[in-house]
């Protein structure tokens, strides 16, 4: 190369004459060979591969690319005579070039002039096989179908079954054979709940009309309630420390009664403008079954007579008819858009202290302000078909940990700085969420037994086509009303 004179590159070629197969350079005298193995033959620090040193310059033996190839190849051929015969000295500048040894230039020179002369196209491309070694062994997994599925809950048991070792079946689990999944507990339902659900899905939908298919109601009148425990802490908390540290220290009097409080929660669906924007975020509130007491004694936390608020550990259907009607009712009316429509729905589940629909009390405090708000109830062994289950809890939950409260006025600021602080985008999945959930009920004839269904909702956010509404198939609508018609069968 341009780097080397004349007088180099000849003393690189003598000093190139070795048996590519051996890590030694061959030499007549065999103390001048041991000399120059120990300086020639050098480990690369990194990596520990054999190196050699050529002039200065170090060539590591390495797989060269099909272009490679071709490349070397097209240069070789500039370089020939008639008789396809390469000069000494361009072979090494080929070798230095691509580092490799020049027995690998002679080696590719050598096929392709076969080809020549035998008028073919030179192909120099590698050789080597896809993939070797020892083939894979074919395990009978028809014996699996005969192990029932309550012995199939660890790889060792697998194994036992099969009688076969447990790196294998983890290898089948990898390779897709065998395929881990995680059962969660779902509530039972009977022939009558799964009427009614797919009663109550149907009653969302919006008929055919001249322009559009059927769909599901955008339900931006629609309010969902919900009771949850919030705890102080949970049992388990992972952590991401240096070596050096130590674990932290959580300690409680019982970890089986851990502090815990329960909140109403109140969701709408938030109002988004042509563009994406929030008009409105929908979170009507989060309000805490509490009371305030003062203290009846000194202690090193607080003075005699100091107010403390206390969990209502208790909840009866006074509490929530209070809370309902003192502090749900007043939030919505205050926070409701001007605009809406003020026919609006309150959606509860079927627990037992819940109000009934027609609770004279709630019906009084309800329509005032020329608002006409009504309570319904969701079908029985349903929480899929309420957005506070279907994540909405679980998203602030998980927020409100990460604050890691100590007393009870921590865990109420950690419960509503977690309810502020949930993005109001996410809201709006949520409640298009639970109609995907609807479409899955009416599929499955009004059971549970269906997959979460993940459509991508970020996704077509992104691509500013997320749909408000989600349109139903008219066959599926058919169907679900006849097995409406037919009425529960076991």
């Amino acid at each position: 190369m341009d780097d080397y004179s004349v007088e180099e590159l000849l003393e690189l070629e003598e000093l190139l004459e070795f048996d590519p197969d051996m890590e030694v350079w061959y030499s007549d005298d065999e103390s001048e060979n041991d000399e120059k193995v120990e300086n020639s033959a050098v480990l690369n620090n990194d990596n520990q591969i054999p190196i050699r040193n050529l002039g200065g310059r170090t060539t590591q033996s390495r797989e060269l690319t099909d272009f490679q190839r071709k490349h070397m190849i097209d240069k070789l051929l500039l370089l020939a005579n008639d008789e396809l015969k390469i000069p000494p000295r361009a072979q090494i500048e080929i070798a230095l070039e691509f580092n490799v040894y020049r027995t690998t230039v002679w080696r590719y020179w050598s096929k392709a002039k076969i080809q020549i002369r035998r008028g073919e196209t030179i192909d120099v491309k590698g050789q080597k096989p896809g993939k070797v070694g020892r083939k894979c062994k074919d395990w009978d997994l028809d014996r699996l179908h005969a192990i029932p599925v309550e012995k199939r809950t660890t790889i060792r048991k697998i194994a036992d079954a099969l009688d076969i070792h447990p790196s294998t079946v983890y290898k089948l689990i990898k390779s897709g054979k065998i395929r881990a999944c995680s059962s969660s507990l779902k509530p039972s339902v009977t022939p009558t709940h799964k009427i009614a659900r797919i009663a109550h899905v149907l009653r969302q939908i919006i008929p055919r009309n001249v322009n559009t298919p059927p769909k599901f109601s955008a339900m931006y009148n629609v309010i969902h309630i919900d009771e949850k425990w919030f705890y102080m802490s949970q049992k388990s908390q992972k952590f991401y420390l240096f070596p050096w540290e130590d674990e932290p220290y959580r300690a409680c009097q019982n970890k089986n009664y851990i502090p815990k409080m329960m909140f109403m929660g109140c969701v709408a669906r938030p109002i988004l403008g042509t563009n994406g924007e929030i008009l409105w975020d929908g979170k009507i509130g989060m309000f805490p079954f509490t009371y305030t007491v003062e203290a009846q004694r000194s202690s090193k936390n607080r003075d005699r007579g100091t107010p403390e608020t206390k969990a209502i550990v208790s909840i009866t259907r006074e509490v929530i008819r209070a809370k309902l009607i003192e502090e749900v009712l007043p939030a919505i009316m205050a926070k409701w858009p001007a605009n809406a429509c003020k026919e609006i729905w309150i959606q509860q589940d079927n627990a037992k202290p819940h109000i009934s629909v027609d609770d004279a009390e709630f019906r009084a405090a309800a329509t005032k302000n020329g608002f006409k708000i009504r309570l319904t109830c969701q079908p029985a062994q349903s929480p899929d078909l309420n957005v506070l289950d279907l994540g909405f809890f679980r998203a602030i939950q998980s927020l409100q940990y990460k604050a890691f409260p100590k007393d009870t006025k921590e865990l109420l600021k950690s419960v509503e700085d977690a309810f502020q602080a949930y993005e109001p985008r996410l809201v709006n999945y949520n409640w298009l969420h639970l109609q995907y959930c609807m479409l899955e009920i009416l599929k499955v004839e009004g059971s549970n037994k269906y997959k979460n269904p993940h459509n991508k909702k970020h996704a077509m956010d992104r691509l500013g086509i997320l749909p408000t509404q989600v349109e139903v198939p008219e066959e599926l609508i058919e169907e679900s009303r006849k097995i409406l018609a037919r009425g529960p069968t076991n």
